[in-house]
């Protein structure tokens, strides 16, 4: 259990609980000295008796409140109360930052010790965290997601335009009549001699 409140210099401190009785007040021999007019010499004091925490009010002149209540004598107090002492608010708390941190670093040397690597205790350290800051898990992430889309098909590549063939125009002329060796020339064929036939191909 610890004490938290802020100082005047607006610093917060932590004091531990223990089993020793803790005074406060005004006194500099008090274990938590406030400089504060309205709070008395010995103001109240704290103490641990089977287990369970008290706070008593030592005939203080202002009076010392727990959650907004005037301590008449004594009252037992438990984690989450409010103590009013002058000026000054205490919240009595399980555990210090320092002691949360000292136990999350030792938890990680364990864990490092028996063989987890720092992806694995990361992973763990975001699984545990994650629900309390209203974030799903990754594992639950993942499976809330909707299966991914199957990718479109490619588009199939545009056909190339076809080159329109142009006619092919050939040219012939007529064969020449050719000389028989023993008689005179074939005469020519039919058609008008000199003439070129044009032929016209697809």
């Amino acid at each position: 259990m610890h004490l938290r409140y802020i100082n005047k210099l607006g610093i917060t401190k932590d004091i531990e609980l223990t089993g020793e009785p803790l005074s406060i007040g005004r006194s500099r021999e008090a274990d938590i000295p406030l400089l504060d007019d309205r709070v008395s010499r010995v103001h109240c004091g704290i103490r641990l008796s089977e287990g369970v925490f008290y706070l008593k009010d030592l005939k203080s002149r202002n009076g010392t409140f727990v959650n907004g209540q005037r301590v008449e004598d004594t009252v037992q107090i438990k984690t989450g109360d409010r103590i009013q002492i002058g000026s000054t608010v205490f919240v009595l708390e399980d555990a210090s930052p320092q002691e949360d941190a000292a136990k999350a670093i030792g938890s990680v040397q364990d864990d490092m010790g028996d063989g987890k690597g720092y992806s694995t205790i990361l992973k763990e350290i975001v699984e545990d965290i994650a629900p309390k800051i209203g974030i799903p898990k990754p594992s639950e992430a993942a499976a809330a997601a909707p299966e991914a889309a199957e990718p479109a098909p490619a588009e199939k590549p545009a056909a190339k335009p076809t080159l329109k063939v142009r006619p092919t125009i050939k040219i012939s002329s007529a064969p020449k009549p050719t000389a028989n060796e023993s008689g005179p020339a074939a005469p020519a064929p039919s058609g008008t001699p000199g003439k070129k036939k044009i032929i016209i191909k697809r």
